[in-house]
């Protein structure tokens, strides 16, 4: 979205823009505001689907035993690992997806564009927060792997290296966007909706 368009039809006309200005900024509005929520719409469906397809691999291999049994008593960590990824993407889905679309005028409009911003930082919370949880039980989980005879000492290294590396990379990410995205996005946002409001 450029912002800096946005200000510009705003501050043409001394704060009251023409038909055509306002038009503009609708219209650039809920093209963004459509692009992001399709966007996320298939982020979900695909998270959907990527954690649907090993928890049933799972459950069939609790059921079957073909392949390695097992053995929730001993590997209980499973569990939790499998279910907080499920809690995040319906809280994501249920909190943190907008619904709705700008009805017309501009200040309808910039408050739609602030509720997308409030929407997609508590994602980034939500993933946070799934991820601080993740962390330890990586650590618990690899060791009832070890335990089990599943996984060998170097091997639960390398598993640990792996994942929390990629943990890490990806809290860096989320980090970056909140810091140069998504927090001077809302600092244009109420800024014109402050100045809409004055005058």
């Amino acid at each position: 979205m450029d912002y800096e368009a946005l200000r510009d039809a705003w501050a043409s006309n001394a704060s009251n823009p023409s038909a055509a200005a306002s038009a503009y900024v609708v219209a650039e509005a809920q093209a963004t505001l459509a692009k992001r929520r399709a966007h996320l719409r298939r982020l979900l469906v695909f998270a959907g689907v990527m954690l649907t397809v090993p928890l049933a691999l799972m459950g069939l291999d609790i059921v079957t035993g073909q392949a390695d049994p097992i053995d929730l008593a001993r590997e209980w960590g499973l569990i939790p690992f499998a279910l907080i990824p499920f809690v995040a993407l319906g809280l994501i889905a249920t909190r943190a997806a907008p619904q709705g679309a700008p009805a017309g005028t501009l200040l309808e409009t910039f408050r739609a564009l602030r509720a997308d911003n409030t929407a997609a930082r508590l994602r980034i919370f939500i993933i946070g927060g799934a991820m601080i949880a993740f962390a330890p039980l990586l650590y618990v989980l690899l060791n009832q792997l070890v335990a089990t005879g599943k996984m060998a000492p170097h091997e639960m290294q390398s598993a640990a290296f792996v994942l929390g590396g990629a943990l890490g990379v990806s809290a860096l990410w989320m980090i970056v966007k909140l810091v140069t995205r998504l927090a001077p996005e809302r600092r244009h946002i109420d800024a014109l909706i402050a100045q809409y409001e004055a005058d």
